[in-house]
């Protein structure tokens, strides 16, 4: 019983010593500075956003309305005649659509004499636009010739500007030609009506495109100062007819 009891004693006391030697332990430990954090990973900096391009639009404010028409869009003249919603400068884009509304295309010169157009051809759109803003005469030519076609002989002072030429962007107010494709191979033509591009040239046009989309609406891709009319489906840029 003595040896039991002394046993004990003494497993009491070697416990009480390790339970201050441990409660030592914690209290030096929590006195110990605290381990370094591990460095963060290595990021790579984000590169700025390029800024954004500033690009000066022809004469802008409405236009006069077409002195040829009787009613919207003409029609008193082409019955069934109507806004498709797109419009820039008072300017509408109309409809219905000759190809994808399989509607017959309406005679009309805008003036005695003038080369005539066909309403609702994307051409008709282009001209009317010219010769309401920059007194521009009709001439002749398909989509895919409006650009090349000019003349300053025609009036306007209008200046060509090829696709993919550097500092040199589309601008609202000018007039885009599309060069033939599969499904337009007499090309095609629209009016810019804003633009949002970077300094290197890259980002996007919206244009009014008569006899194409059903709201006359459609944007287009920039890359590198070209605009991408191929991807779109409205052909290869050719370029564009710029009022300084």
């Amino acid at each position: 019983m003595r040896t039991t009891a002394a046993r004990g004693v003494r497993g009491g006391r070697a416990g009480l010593t390790a339970g201050l030697l441990l409660a030592g332990a914690l209290v030096l430990s929590a006195c110990l500075p605290p381990k370094a954090a591990p460095p963060a990973p290595a990021t790579t900096p984000l590169a700025p956003a390029p800024a954004r391009l500033t690009v000066f639009p022809g004469p802008t404010g409405p236009v006069a309305t077409p002195p040829w028409w009787k009613g919207d869009c003409d029609s008193t003249d082409n019955p069934g005649s109507h806004a498709l919603g797109a419009s820039y400068r008072g300017v509408e884009v109309c409809g219905p659509r000759p190809s994808a509304d399989h509607t017959p295309d309406v005679l009309v010169r805008f003036f005695s004499g003038a080369w005539g157009e066909q309403e609702w051809e994307c051409v008709e759109l282009a001209m009317r636009f010219m010769y309401l803003a920059y007194g521009v005469s009709p001439y002749g030519a398909n989509g895919k010739d409006v650009y090349a076609n000019y003349t300053t002989a025609a009036g306007g002072g209008l200046v060509k500007i090829a696709d993919g030429t550097p500092g040199s962007p589309p601008a609202p107010g000018d007039v885009i030609t599309f060069g033939a494709a599969p499904s337009t191979p007499l090309g095609h033509v629209g009016v810019v009506e804003s633009v949002t591009m970077d300094v290197n040239g890259n980002g996007s046009i919206r244009i009014l495109s008569q006899n194409d989309t059903a709201d006359g609406w459609r944007t287009l891709s920039v890359h590198n100062w070209s605009v991408d009319g191929t991807t779109a489906g409205v052909g290869p840029t050719v370029g564009w007819l710029h009022k300084p």
